[in-house]
């Protein structure tokens, strides 16, 4: 029965986004606040897939919203899982009952434009009421990057959405360990090689014990469960070291008419000699026992290792810094390895806010007021507080009691934050790569190349391949 139910969603989904169901216009009139403010109530579903501590810091939001304006009532609806979340919206936008304004990634937002089922937000953002609207200084504060991912589905860089909850991804290291032996913590792969070697001289004759920051060290090097590294994102891995090798991912398909193609795009680290020579240095380091990700172990996250002792190192999301609260070791935290100071490349991560189309002017007006509200740099400050998201504005960042937040040695969320900001500060540039519908399955094939590459050595010209084909290009 469960096989036949995710048939029938599948198919429902497919006729949906090839154009059997029509589309919605995105044409929509800016309605006044005081229209708003005039209506008894007006209803909007905010739809997330998060879990409750991060839901309860957005109904902390809603109801400061709410002071301002107490007759929009906001449901806010939970769907685990970020593509659970978006199928199920595909099945509601199909069947008419769209949310009025979601969370979502730049491949879902793709997903939504094949029936015009979200909207530009160009006429809110220059909407000559400054409660409305932005002025430039204000679209200028918010961080180039965010802004460029919800800019490129057309030629005329439309804003399809704005950004919400974003992270990137960070290195977590066993600060007792480095600092107990004097080790530099890598700046870039060759130092991460460098300090590996040191690692296992280090370490060969410690036995178990002997430091608790290292736990069973000598049984989990004679069973072959040590390593100096870990890499937790296979996807997020194969995209980073290819642009800090200067090679090439995917590519964006832009039609004739200056609109992106949502449906497709070009894969074209196949036949990319920097693309190939990225994953082969990452594969000589995994054979050298360098580093490997934790498929090697049969893991998921390389933080379940780092907390018993058995990596020292592990790059990891920004926003899970609670996943190494258990630590057997104090942890500290670093940006990534780079490959050189001309590719310092680290991905941008999280997701966007969309308004559907499906709503009413007056609905739109609401769900844009609540996004506004929540893009505050006060409120974007907060919200990072209190999730171990990043905020969105370059304002927010300057603000003391961020400031304040970071300085804190106690909070874990602020060891992360402290250590992201050296990517500003450093020369670092946040890539996001070109979004279609389906640009995820490319993610992931690739994510299973290198686990095949670095975990069972397999050429990387035959695993390049193998994901192509997958991949269905």
């Amino acid at each position: 029965m469960k096989k036949l139910l995710s048939f029938v969603i599948v198919l429902v989904a497919v006729l949906v986004l090839s154009g059997c169901q029509r589309g919605y216009s995105s044409d929509y009139e800016v309605l006044t606040i005081e229209q708003l403010k005039a209506e008894e109530k007006v209803e909007i579903t905010f739809r997330i897939p998060f879990g409750t501590a991060i839901k309860n810091v957005i109904d902390e939001l809603v109801e400061s919203f709410n002071e301002e304006y107490p007759n929009v009532f906001v449901d806010v609806q939970v769907i685990s899982g970020y593509d659970e979340m978006k199928d199920a919206t595909i099945l509601h936008v199909g069947g008419g009952n769209a949310p009025t304004l979601s969370v979502g990634y730049p491949d879902h937002f793709a997903e939504y434009l094949i029936t015009e089922s979200i909207i530009p937000l160009d006429k809110f953002i220059n909407a000559d009421d400054p409660r409305i609207g932005y002025s430039k200084e204000e679209i200028e504060d918010f961080l180039p990057g965010y802004l460029a991912e919800n800019r490129q589905f057309d030629s005329k860089q439309s804003f399809i959405g704005l950004p919400f909850n974003k992270s990137t991804e960070a290195l977590y290291y066993n600060k007792e360990f480095f600092d107990e032996f004097d080790l530099k913590v890598p700046e870039t792969w060759a130092e991460v090689e460098d300090v590996a070697e040191e690692i296992y001289a280090i370490v060969e004759d410690i036995e178990d014990g002997e430091y608790s920051f290292l736990g069973n060290i000598a049984t989990n090097l004679e069973e072959g469960t040590f390593l100096p590294m870990m890499y937790d994102s296979t996807g997020n891995l194969f995209t980073t070291i290819i642009h800090q090798f200067g090679g090439k991912y995917t590519e964006a398909i832009v039609r004739a008419n200056g609109v992106t193609d949502v449906q497709r795009g070009k894969i074209a680290f196949k036949d990319d000699a920097k693309a190939k020579e990225a994953l082969t240095y990452l594969q000589n380091l995994a054979k050298k026992n360098v580093m490997n990700v934790p498929e090697a172990w049969e893991g998921m996250y390389g933080s379940n290792f780092f907390i018993n002792g058995q990596i020292l190192m592990n790059v990891g999301s920004t926003a899970g810094a609670s996943h190494y609260s258990n630590s057997i070791a104090e942890w500290a935290v670093a940006p990534i390895p780079y490959h050189d100071e001309d590719h310092k490349f680290v991905i941008q991560q999280g997701t966007n806010l969309c308004i559907f189309s499906q709503a009413s002017d007056m609905e739109k007006l609401a769900a844009w007021l609540l996004i506004k509200h929540f893009l505050t740099p006060e409120n974007t400050a907060y919200f990072a507080m209190k999730t171990g998201y990043m905020p969105v504005r370059a304002s927010a960042y300057e603000l003391d009691e961020y400031k304040e937040f970071i300085e804190d040695d106690t909070d874990n969320f602020a060891k992360v934050h402290r250590a992201t900001s050296e990517y500003s500060k450093g020369g670092w540039n946040y890539f996001v790569d070109a979004a279609w519908a389906g640009s995820n399955k490319v993610r992931q094939e690739c994510g299973t190349a290198v686990t095949q590459i670095l975990v069972l050595q397999t050429d990387v010209q035959k695993a390049f391949n193998d994901a192509v084909g997958r991949i269905g290009q």
